[in-house]
């Protein structure tokens, strides 16, 4: 596997940016929401899910 920061063409967003994203902040970091799936929360509210990996410790990394 690929070291993350070694990809090109990724660029990996600051809190700022990702607060930014369509004008929706979010809370914290992604989060296991089942199996095999991270989700993220808004400050409005909706709850974005996808296809992921669960780290086992409650983080998630986006496949």
């Amino acid at each position: 596997m690929k070291n993350l920061k070694n990809l090109e063409g990724v660029k990996i967003l600051s809190k700022n940016e990702l607060s930014k994203i369509e004008g929706a902040a979010f809370y914290n970091r992604p989060y296991c929401g089942g199996p095999r799936q991270c989700c993220i929360r808004t400050q409005q509210g909706f709850e974005f899910c996808d296809y992921g990996y669960c780290m086992g410790n409650g983080q998630c990394i986006w496949a």
